[in-house]
């Protein structure tokens, strides 16, 4: 079997499985690849979702654990215990920059990449 013209690189043994799956569609390698990373990439929202969610799970634990010890030492009389309170002060901040830094914010780009792709007039396939 002749190797077949792709795109971008892939492991031998992949490039021969994607060659044999094309072959037997009777479409191009790079039609195949291009339909997987679609597939894939398609996905990708969905796990920074959870991401997200398990990111405000965290923050959520981290913030209250600082914020229930900076109330019991702010209670406290003394300098270490002002310090400890002044500290977990500046851990609640952090807490809330990472959030927000962290957050996903919705992004079309990688749609438009593939819409903008797809509606070109003229699409070569590379086929060997």
């Amino acid at each position: 079997m002749r190797e077949p013209a792709i795109m971008f690189r892939l492991p031998p043994q992949v490039l021969s499985n994607v060659a044999v799956l094309a072959e037997r569609l009777d479409i191009s390698v790079n039609i195949v690849a291009k339909l997987i990373v679609t597939r894939e990439i398609m996905q990708i929202p969905a796990m920074l979702e959870e991401h997200d969610r398990q990111l405000a799970n965290m923050h959520h634990f981290l913030r209250e654990l600082a914020f229930r010890n900076e109330e019991f030492f702010s209670g406290r009389k003394g300098a270490a215990a002002q310090a400890i309170a002044e500290k977990l002060h500046e851990v609640i901040a952090a807490l809330d920059a990472i959030r927000d830094a962290a957050f996903i914010r919705p992004s079309t780009f990688i749609a438009d990449l593939i819409r903008n792709h797809d509606e070109r007039p003229v699409q070569k396939s590379l086929r060997v």
